[in-house]
């Protein structure tokens, strides 16, 4: 059968490949959960003219993250809610980061820049950080709303708000419709940590 010269090498190559085997399990299982541990603050975004801005510059800060569009019914009243937030709270700490998005129905036509620019000071909205436009949802969504909704589900239109705690870590959800002065208490709560 077995010699003893065949049998212990065979043994220790069968011991090799099962610990070879899992630690390469293990190392993939940690990889993907060292992905998904990321912070908001972990991410690189890019502003309206195209620079880049680590939101680890946010860091400290209580983060309300939102896609916003001009043309939209709940453009006005967003608009206008996201100003009093702004107002109320921003020496407390808060800070609002905007990201123009153009993907439901088109209600976002205006380019990256100074037309953006343009618009938001024709509107009046003085409503925090205004960043690139970009996609919320599908294939080509922006790596910062992957992480927003890796464990929801897409963002199903305009203004879903995202509020962060200090720490960059995802505090909760709110769907579009909800006016932004709703988030009062939660905002207050978060400030006060």
């Amino acid at each position: 059968m077995f010699d003893k010269e065949t049998l212990f090498p065979g043994l220790l190559a069968a011991v090799a490949l099962v610990v070879v085997l899992q630690t390469r399990s293990r190392l993939q299982q940690d990889l993907q959960d060292m992905r998904w541990r990321l912070t908001i603050h972990a991410l690189t975004v890019r502003d309206t003219f195209g620079n880049p801005v680590q939101l680890d510059t946010f860091a400290g800060h209580v983060m309300l993250i939102v896609n916003i569009a001009s043309r939209c019914g709940l453009t006005l009243s967003q608009y206008n809610g996201l100003r009093y937030l702004l107002e109320e709270y921003e020496d407390q700490g808060l800070r609002i980061l905007n990201f123009p998005c153009n993907q439901f129905g088109g209600q976002m036509p205006e380019s990256d820049g100074q037309e953006m620019l343009d618009h938001l000071r024709r509107e009046g909205a003085n409503i925090g950080h205004l960043f690139a436009k970009i996609d919320v949802k599908g294939a080509q969504a922006d790596p910062l709303y992957k992480l927003l909704t890796r464990h929801q589900h897409d963002i199903e239109w305009n203004f879903v708000k995202f509020l962060v705690d200090r720490k960059g870590n995802i505090h909760k959800r709110y769907g579009a419709e909800l006016e932004p002065v709703a988030l009062t208490d939660d905002i207050e709560l978060l400030l006060g940590r």
